[in-house]
């Protein structure tokens, strides 16, 4: 049937350039009123410009008037707008031209709306809510785009009913504000330095170690989501802890500049309270940008149509369905507008006119508003939505059985868009993705099957502590998993989790298909709930480390990823879930007859030796661990690995050092990158082929190679020269008898730019079949380890790095734990085991803070590698603390990672875990301070039975202790404990 189109102006609309005319955004409501508040309003006029509708010199056509207003400005009002008429404000003075906000202060009994133009411009159809009565004022804040010098701004009542008017404040939409500024708040080793290509000659610089600037003074119209432009230095990428008004941190990775001396932009999404704000810029601990200035601007998001947003609340249909039919435990019930797939606890209802779709859980509406989009096309602006229920297909796949159901979106000239999806008996969880089809090709490097852009368009219902879960799409550069505060805006990547941290309730979406694209999930929240989210493939930014767009698509019919929709009662239950789902379609890599498929434990070299590794490193190594550390093996296997720098060594040394390593009854490892190139002569001939390393980088659409990534060009994996020199290097790893290999910066292998095979049009693809090509040469004679790699694609290696370069400090503890806070579900799910990195002891200051990093390791799940010179005295005193409790071992060996208790922390870790294992629970407890502190553990959020009372062995003293209720434990500086708790039947 046809469609009819309702027109609502999206949230926080931008002005689309590419228009060529004045542009409008309605912003939300300020908070606290139905339809805005007089504080919004003088905010407004503290830092705008008051322009009266009565005044003078404006001009009113039809019904409009001037009317007494007790309540408005002046006493006046312009009333009247309706059937025809129009109010034309003049003299509207800007110095420059650019986006403005309007905060227009009007009155309205009931809803009304106007058809508002700027200097004679198309008009755009705005909607102004009630206010409370006849005699109360409320706003409404439009975005404008104003000339320099004089502009009228006309309100028209489109032939119907318009609010009356009391006056506009106008306010400039972009405003700068130096990091240097003397009302800036400077702390630690920050300070301001000279800097020419700076906007006044000056920046804040020398942000570490605990050092940070406050920009104060951002004073906003209106509550709501804004972004802010930063204008930053980084000759090398790197991290703001970014907080608005004191709260919560966001992690945001900034990407390189050219150099030290030149500014790059990066924008980031924030949410404002009208009024004053401060944007405090952290180091985090680590090294930050140095800072020239903030630009703060309404948020820019996409432009949308009425016809991407939901008009009404979904509503359940009521009477009989036309037709209604189940299959197992699934009913599909067709009605003459809508149709409802019920299965357990869920139902997704999609409506035919509209093309929107909701789910929902336990008779809720958890997600409404739902369409999808391939590259500028809305499925929900396509002008007819079709359902038949004899397409209804029967599924049996991995997931189970259950059936297939597709909506098709049409319009003439457009390529077809059906919405398919998976539902499972028995599963509270289903499938859906998107497949454009048209008659010649389509090409695109955006399609998003599940987008909303409604108010409230994802709602979990409660607000007690909202958050959602920003994962980073690889490992590198000390990037973070966040646990985002609801009302703040930011990006995912494959996968989201809507939760509250106090109920555990949460929605799960992610993708659960990596063969083609990097998906990214965009989201801004307000008012504890979610008004625009994004499920999308075509990903490409700073965290994906990519310099090029995502790569364009092509084909007749083309696929989305296909996105995991589920709402689970605890939402880490939700992520294991998501990951199991994954395994389904793309199973770990197995075990080979040859490989131990125990977690390996044993030594890796970079952190003991880095690049001064030699051929007696190894054999000391080696025979320190045969005759010092017996119990430092799995299964009686030790791996001894050698990791970058390995080439130090011959090829006569390195076969004598895996001869030794295995006549110690041990296991040999290598290190290498097959994506990357460390040189700069591109005419050196590559390994094992007759290409230069010029022939095999990749490049960009105009035959320039990538920027360099952490150093190195990145090597095309799909190159027939690339896989020669894969060829040579894994076949040597294999003929000198190495057993284990730790690839490393893999990422370089999907970053996005023009490929020598010409069938590979994204990154993923490009990774895919790389990958794919070592795992076939060496997936059945070594233990394949991931370092610095994607997430996803996951199959092609045992285990992952959870974080990377990660030593022996507390700080490393809590860094590496933040990943496991966040990401444990990965392990025995999309991998066998997770990967803590390698423990280096000898670097913390204590063996608390020693053993705090290897408690971290034994609860992540684990590639348990140690990682100190054993000639070291400190080191060799450390190692036999704490490589010989054969309890503690026994925990690391299970190959389980523990979850984190609470799901609150931001960017931090958590400071509890537990798992439960065999019948019995383990509890691992962090103070990641330099001062004693004092930890309760809940026993029913962990999971037990808090009624009842628990035997407690502190693993590492063997101290017994009895707990119900709260486990207190008292913690000196950087340290932890980890216990066994088995529940008391005497």
């Amino acid at each position: 049937m046809k469609k009819t189109l309702t027109l609502c102006l999206a949230l926080l609309l931008a002005l689309s350039a590419a228009m060529g005319t004045a542009g409008y955004a309605e912003a939300p409501p300020a908070s606290g009123e139905e339809a805005g508040s007089g504080a919004a309003e003088a905010q407004a006029d503290a830092i705008g410009t008051r322009y009266e509708a009565e005044a003078a010199g404006n001009a009113m056509t039809g019904n409009a008037s001037v009317a007494d207003c007790a309540s408005c400005s002046g006493g006046k009002k312009v009333g009247g707008l309706y059937q025809g008429s129009s109010l034309r404000m003049t003299g509207i003075e800007v110095a420059e031209a650019g986006s403005y906000y309007a905060v227009i202060a009007y009155i309205s009994g009931d809803p009304r709306s106007a058809d508002i133009s700027v200097n004679g411009s198309a008009t755009k159809h705005v909607e102004f809510a009630k206010t409370q009565d006849w005699n109360t004022l409320g706003t409404q804040t439009v975005m404008l785009d104003l000339k320099a010098g004089a502009n009228e701004l006309t309100f028209a009542d489109g032939n119907g009913y318009s609010p009356d008017i009391d006056r506009i404040t106008i306010v400039p939409a972009a405003q700068s504000y130096e990091g240097e500024s003397a009302s800036n708040t400077l702390s630690g080793n920050a300070s301001v330095n000279d800097c020419a290509a700076c906007s006044d000659g000056k920046k804040v610089g020398n942000l570490y170690q605990g050092a940070s600037v406050r920009v104060n003074g951002i004073r906003v119209p209106d509550s709501g989501a804004y972004e802010i432009t930063v204008h930053y230095v980084s000759g090398d990428p790197r991290s703001f802890a970014i907080s608005v008004n004191d709260g919560p941190a966001q992690s945001i990775l900034f990407a390189k500049t050219a150099d030290w001396n030149t500014v790059g932009t990066q924008k980031v999404s924030v949410t404002l309270q009208a009024g004053d704000n401060s944007v405090l810029f952290a180091d985090g601990g680590g090294y930050a940008p140095d800072l020239d200035k903030i630009t703060v601007a309404p948020l820019a998001g996409e432009v949308v149509a009425g016809c991407e947003q939901a008009a009404a609340d979904p509503q359940t249909p009521a009477g009989d369905p036309v037709r209604a039919q189940a299959f197992g435990g699934i009913t599909v019930k067709e009605y003459a507008d809508r149709v409802l797939i019920e299965q357990g606890a869920y139902a997704v209802l999609y409506e035919l006119d509209s093309g929107l779709a909701s789910y929902g859980w336990n008779g809720n509406t958890i997600a409404k508003g739902i369409y999808s989009k391939f590259g500028e096309l809305a499925s929900s602006c396509f002008g007819e939505h079709r359902f038949a229920m004899d397409e209804v297909k029967p599924i049996s796949d991995g997931f189970g059985s259950g059936i297939e159901v597709a909506f098709a979106s049409y319009e003439a000239g457009k390529p077809t868009l059906r919405q398919v999806y998976a539902f499972y008996a028995g599963k509270p969880f289903f499938l859906t993705r998107t497949v454009a089809k048209g008659d010649a090709e389509l090409a695109s490097n955006y399609f998003a099957p599940v987008v909303t852009n409604t108010k409230g368009g994802i709602d979990i219902g409660s607000d007690g502590d909202g958050r959602v879960l920003a994962v980073p799409y690889d490992n590198d550069m000390w990037v973070r998993y966040q646990a985002v505060p609801i009302n703040a805006s930011d990006t995912s990547y494959e996968v989201t989790a809507v939760y509250d941290n106090t109920t555990r309730e949460g929605l799960i979406l992610g993708s659960v298909t990596h063969d083609t694209w990097k998906t990214g999930i965009d989201f801004i929240g307000e008012a504890n709930k979610l008004n625009s989210l994004r499920v999308y493939g075509g990903a490409s930014s700073a965290k994906t480390h990519d310099s090029q767009p995502h790569g364009t698509v092509s084909g007749a019919e083309l696929l989305s990823p296909t996105v995991f929709v589920g709402y689970y009662d605890d939402y880490r239950d939700g992520l294991e879930a998501y990951g199991k789902a994954n395994a389904v379609i793309a199973p770990p890599l197995a075990f080979a007859s040859g490989v131990p498929q125990g977690v390996p434990v044993g030594w890796n070299s970079w952190g003991a030796r880095g690049s001064s590794l030699s051929y007696q490193d190894v054999i000391d190594t080696s025979n320190y661990f045969k005759k010092q550390l017996k119990a430092m093996k799995n299964d009686g296997v030790t791996y001894i690995n050698m990791d970058s720098y390995w080439d130090n060594l011959n090829d006569r040394q390195l076969a004598d050092a895996v001869a030794a390593i295995r006549a110690n009854g041990q296991k040999a490892g290598i290190y290498w990158g097959p994506f990357v190139y460390w040189g700069n002569n591109m005419a050196q001939v590559v390994e094992g082929s007759s290409y230069t390393y010029g022939d095999i980088l990749l490049r960009d659409e105009n035959g320039n190679l990538l920027p360099t990534l952490d150093g190195a060009y990145a090597v095309d994996p799909t190159h027939p020269g690339a896989k020669e020199r894969m060829d040579y290097f894994l076949g040597k790893f294999e003929r000198l008898g190495f057993e284990y290999i730790k690839l490393d910066f893999l990422t370089h292998g999907a970053l996005e730019g023009k490929h020598y095979d010409a069938a590979v049009q994204t990154g993923t693809q490009a990774y895919n079949e790389g990958m794919a090509y070592v795992t076939d040469a060496v997936g059945d004679s070594m233990f394949v380890s991931a370092s610095i790699a994607p997430l996803f694609p996951s199959q092609y290696a045992h285990s992952r790095r959870i974080a990377t370069d990660t030593f022996g400090s507390i700080g490393d503890t809590e860094y590496q734990l933040n990943a496991l806070t966040y990401g444990w579900w990965q392990n025995g799910t999309i991998y066998r085991y997770t990967d803590p990195d390698h423990m280096t002891l000898a670097r913390a200051a204590t063996l608390e803070e020693a053993r705090s990093r290897v408690n971290s390791a034994v609860i992540t799940g684990t590639v348990f590698l140690g990682s100190d010179d054993v000639n070291d005295p400190k080191a060799q005193g450390y190692m036999q603390a704490l490589y010989a409790n054969k309890a503690v071992l026994a925990v690391a060996k299970k190959g389980k990672a523990f979850r984190a208790i609470e799901g609150d922390t931001g960017a931090k870790a958590a400071e509890s875990f537990v798992l439960k294992d065999d019948g019995a629970y383990y509890v691992a407890v962090f103070n990641y301070g330099g001062e004693a502190a004092e930890k309760a553990v809940s026993m029913e959020r962990a999971g037990l039975d808090a009624s009842r009372t628990y035997k407690v062995t502190d693993l590492w003293s063997g101290r017994i202790s009895n707990v119900k209720g709260t486990l207190n434990v008292t913690l000196g500086a950087a340290e932890s404990k980890l216990y066994k708790l088995t529940l008391r039947t005497d």
